[in-house]
Parts: C-alpha cells; sequence; structure tokens
C-alpha cells in the first residue's frame, strides 16, 4: 500500500508518469481512462525512488526552514536575519523590509551598482562586448543573453557568493561567442572559471531561492 499523498492530474497524454516537488508535493500525470489500481501499481513500483526523493528534499526543507518561512535572508551567500519594519535597508546586523514585495527594490537599490562594475571588469577581462546589461525577475534561471547580444540577471543573485555571481557573468558572457551549451561553450568558460562544475552544482542548490520571492 501507498502510504503519501499525491495528485493525480489526468488527460489526452499517452505515458504515465510521477513527480516529486521541492516541497515534496508528488504528482501523477496519466490518461484520461487510467484505472487508479493501476496506479497504485505503478507507485509501488517507485516507492524506493519516492522515499528517497523525499527523504532527501525533507532535509532541504529543514535546513532552509529560516528562509522558506521568511526569518532569514541570503546576502551574499551568508543568512541574515530577515526583519519586517517600516524601513527597506540591508545592514551588517539584518535586513529590514516593509514586506516581501520590497525584498527585491532592496536588493536591487542596494547592490546593482556592484553587481554591475563586476560584470564590466569580467567582460573587459574576457574582452567580450555585450550590448547592455539589465537586471530582471526569473523563476527558473539565473541569467539569460538573448540574440541581440543583450545580457540580463536575476536579481537573486545578490543573494550568493561572489564566487557563484562571477560564474554566472562568465557563463552569461561566453553564450556573446556560442549561443548554445556546445563543448565550445564550457570550453570557453573553463578558460575563466576552471571549477565552474563544482560552482555550477552548488548554484543548483538554491534554486528553491526563486520560488520564494
Amino acid at each position: 500500500m501507498i502510504d503519501f499523498n499525491y495528485t493525480v492530474i489526468k488527460s489526452r497524454r499517452r505515458s504515465l508518469s510521477v513527480s516529486v516537488s521541492a516541497e515534496n508535493k508528488i504528482t501523477v500525470r496519466c490518461p484520461l481512462n487510467f484505472p487508479d489500481y493501476k496506479i497504485e501499481y505503478f507507485l509501488n513500483t517507485k516507492k524506493d525512488w519516492l522515499y528517497k526523493v523525499i527523504e532527501k528534499n525533507a532535509a532541504k526543507l529543514s535546513v532552509n526552514d529560516g528562509l522558506i518561512n521568511y526569518r532569514e535572508i541570503y546576502v551574499g551567500g551568508k543568512k541574515s536575519p530577515l526583519v519586517f519594519s517600516d524601513k527597506n535597508a540591508v545592514t551588517f546586523q539584518c535586513v529590514y523590509v516593509k514586506n516581501l514585495k520590497s525584498i527585491k527594490k532592496t536588493f536591487i537599490s542596494a547592490f546593482w551598482d556592484g553587481f554591475l562594475d563586476m560584470v564590466k571588469d569580467l567582460s573587459q577581462q574576457l574582452n567580450l562586448k555585450a550590448n547592455g546589461f539589465f537586471i530582471k525577475s526569473y523563476k527558473s534561471r539565473w541569467g539569460c543573453c538573448d540574440k541581440s547580444g543583450n545580457l540580463y540577471f536575476n536579481w537573486m543573485l545578490f543573494m550568493l557568493s561572489p564566487e557563484i555571481q562571477r560564474y554566472v557573468i562568465i557563463h552569461e558572457l561566453a553564450h556573446l561567442v556560442y549561443f548554445n551549451h556546445s563543448e565550445n561553450f564550457w570550453r570557453l568558460v573553463e578558460n575563466y572559471e576552471p571549477d565552474y562544475k563544482a560552482i555550477r552544482k552548488r548554484l543548483k542548490t538554491f534554486d528553491f531561492l526563486t520560488r520564494l520571492y
């Protein structure tokens, strides 16, 4: 028997699949007339995998509880208390915001100029010139390079360490040469960030942040 809750979404698809969100919400997708007992059987065959993913997610949720419940916030890769008050400010002691919507404006005001200086310095070092540099909100990416040569960066990068910020900048600058993720692209990234694989792996552990703000 299955001892966890799950949501079934039936549609005109032909295949059967199961997914687990970072918040441990289990979703089964199947054809319209797919019988419930077959769904149960399918989940039983995936039980070991499901428990493994759920346990791993639960550990992450526990470690990041203060962030998820907006008691803490990352600033430059380090956790800082998040205080809701009558002002918006980033200090050495904590981050003050009037409400959740104020966080974006507060971080951009505090960190965009310094981040832009880093972008321009790396652009000169790599001898790669972009059309322009912009800040945006993204829910599933940290940066973007469009076909016009404009670079866009997720404002939540300001929450991460300078090392990770640097990697994302180099990554997007490299797209000015290779508008793909080919071997040549990664070779160019590696020329300027030899440890990019390890940094990229660490970056993925912060994907949950883009769903919080």
